[in-house]
């Protein structure tokens, strides 16, 4: 009889324990940070919305300049009128999810549908993007971004991680890695690098 007196509270223990677990899962999904992304004027949307000629992030200087909801979109953005300590993505993420979403939008989803594409996985067209679509390549951009424009804000490892994929010497990768965050999932891959594009 006396073992019998552990037996309740052992099993009061246990699901107490089962039920902090699987609360424990909710409550770290719902807290998963929030980041303030690029602006909708700059996000493949074709539109001139200044008047200048030029469109969206590949040619809008002022949208590389201040890519972020927060700011003036393809208008000029003027320092200061931002909080530099919010929870930007970081600008490397933001250009990987810019070009999957122009793939999405003008290669009908995946790099077959790229004209001339012969790019076996997403690295290969974004590092291409960045070179020969850009009005101004990405490494040059992040540089420029936090060592001139913003050189109060840390630096979120953008320059180093596109260096990283693009200008490495030997294997580099098939995806995208990402720094902290990406809204994007990664562009199949095109076996053999086939296709015709539109």
């Amino acid at each position: 009889m006396e073992d019998r007196k552990f037996v309740q509270p052992l099993l009061l223990i246990i699901v107490f324990l089962i039920a902090g677990a699987a609360f424990t899962g909710v409550v770290q999904d719902s807290i998963t940070p929030s980041y303030i992304q690029i602006n909708d004027e700059c996000f493949n949307d074709g539109i001139d919305n200044d008047g200048n000629g030029d469109l969206d992030f590949i040619e809008e200087e002022d949208c590389r300049f201040w890519p972020y909801s927060n700011g003036n979109g393809e208008s000029f953005t003027p320092s200061g009128s931002y909080d530099i300590n919010e929870n930007y993505q970081p600008y490397y993420d933001l250009t990987v999810d810019y070009v999957r979403d122009f793939v999405g939008k003008q290669c009908g989803g995946n790099l077959a549908g790229c004209i001339g594409t012969n790019f076996q996985n997403e690295v290969q067209f974004y590092c291409f993007f960045s070179d020969n679509v850009m009005a101004y390549r990405f490494d040059l951009t992040f540089d420029k971004f936090f060592n001139v424009w913003h050189n109060t804000m840390i630096n979120d490892g953008s320059f180093n991680t596109f260096n990283s994929v693009c200008k490495t010497l030997g294997q580099a990768p098939t995806v995208l890695p990402i720094i902290e965050y990406q809204a994007s999932s990664p562009i199949a891959a095109n076996a053999g690098g086939s296709g015709g594009g539109k």
